[in-house]
């Protein structure tokens, strides 16, 4: 049995109705049909009606769910943070959901059909020309980087991800819109320029810093060696002469010489405490600090100062520059309590936060935590304070604790004494526990 191709559809139907016709009256049935047969295949049409009922039932949902699907991901699509597009071999735009069409600044319904190379710089075009090839050519996704033609300045630059279809006809294309990191980029740059700026100039300071710390070594020291050696000679020629306003003038030149020196050897070591290269190592404080105790009792020996230094107290950092902390904030203790009749320093260490914390306290006068802010600023001396010194230790100790990558800050309370506490790895200010082990 044949068709003919070009026949319309309902003369195919008629006329294979009329060939069925045919077959079934020249098939003669080897047995009469009986009334049970009629019933049997009546019952088997209705079966098959009920289960073509149900087909079609299945098939409504089904075209139901499959619609719902196709809403949804068409709303995916359409309103996705990224710019879908599809180009063909010419990179004119066949498709294009909301975003792409937004980043482009046209409506969608005008998009298609326009060479996405009219949305480019015409000083990247061929840019995009070579890239659009390399997709064709490539089996895997390429991508890209372009700015796109818009009044906005600066105007918006997207990153274009591309891949080939199966077919080799199309390209599937992924635009973000990246101008908000582009533009943090030129922020960085600028920032990165001026950090070199200010690095230079930090350079050249440190160097002047040097020859003024070499100035101040040599160059002062020799006229205060002169001036100090001439007082002594007039001294001495003076004798034991009536000339008592000679002598104090004397003397007083005398104290301004030894002030002066007192001062050059803060600033050297203010100095040095930058420049000088780090030595880590395990340190014992608490060794350092019973060394500094027996010097300050050997400077004033009818003191009556009790120590109380805790023991095995170690660290990892510069010796040497540790040596100066210690030196520098007992040393302050020491003379910050000197009215006190029974004065008493300690040094110890304690925990908070998993931190250790390392901690000088005394028993003197304190001060108002109002000026505590100044305390390490260089020169700085809390109001009343009358004890000598050149106001630069308390700096010098916070740059080595920085150097140590640790932190440092005090607590007092006005005729409650006060306590110096300092890390020596990174963490908040945080008071200190007052208890802690200590031996004497």
């Amino acid at each position: 049995m044949t068709f003919d191709r070009n026949q319309p559809p309902f003369d195919k139907a008629a006329d294979l109705r009329r060939r069925a016709e045919e077959m079934l009256t020249t098939k003669k049935p080897k047995t009469p049909w009986t009334e049970v047969d009629s019933l049997r295949i009546f019952h088997e049409l209705e079966v098959h009606q009920v289960e073509l009922e149900m087909q079609n039932v299945e098939l409504r949902q089904s075209r139901h769910a499959t619609q719902k699907l196709l809403e949804q991901y068409t709303d995916l699509y359409d309103f996705a943070p990224v710019g879908y597009l599809t180009l063909d071999h010419e990179g004119i735009i066949l498709a294009a959901n909301l975003t792409a069409a937004g980043l482009l600044g046209v409506e969608r319904s005008r998009v298609t059909g326009l060479p996405f190379a009219q949305f480019v710089p015409v000083d990247a075009r061929l840019f995009f020309s070579d890239f659009l090839g390399k997709v064709f050519a490539s089996q895997g996704k390429e991508s890209c980087e372009v700015a796109l033609t818009r009044e906005e300045h600066p105007p918006p630059f997207v990153q274009i991800e591309a891949l080939a279809c199966n077919s080799g006809q199309e390209c599937r294309m992924a635009l973000i819109d990246i101008s908000r990191r582009r533009q943090l980029e030129e922020k960085l740059k600028i920032l990165h320029t001026e950090l070199a700026s200010r690095a230079f100039e930090l350079e050249t300071a440190n160097i002047a810093l040097e020859a003024f710390n070499s100035s101040v070594s040599h160059d002062l020291r020799q006229p205060l060696t002169i001036i100090s050696g001439y007082v002594q000679a007039l001294q001495s020629m003076l004798g034991n002469g009536e000339d008592a306003q000679g002598k104090e003038y004397l003397q007083n030149i005398c104290e301004g010489v030894e002030s002066m020196n007192c001062l050059i050897e803060a600033l050297l070591s203010f100095s040095s405490c930058i420049h000088t290269e780090m030595q880590r190592e395990t340190v014992d404080l608490s060794v350092l600090a019973k060394a500094v105790a027996a010097e300050l009792k050997l400077t004033e020996p009818k003191r009556q100062v009790t120590f109380k230094i805790a023991a095995g107290v170690t660290a990892d950092g510069d010796a040497d520059l540790l040596r100066v902390v210690l030196a520098n904030l007992i040393g302050n203790a020491w003379k910050h309590s000197n009215m006190k009749e029974k004065a008493v320093i300690e040094f110890g260490e304690t925990e908070v936060g998993g931190k250790r914390i390392f901690f000088v306290r005394d028993n003197g006068p304190g001060f108002d935590m109002a000026v505590a802010d100044k305390l390490f600023l260089p020169f700085q001396r809390p109001p009343g304070t009358h004890v000598e010194g050149c106001g630069i230790g308390l700096a010098t100790v916070e740059r080595i604790v920085k150097r140590h990558g640790g932190k440092i800050w005090a607590e007092s309370k006005p005729g409650e004494g006060a306590t110096f506490f300092f890390s020596l790895t990174e963490m908040a200010p945080t008071p200190c526990p007052e208890d802690g082990a200590h031996t004497e």
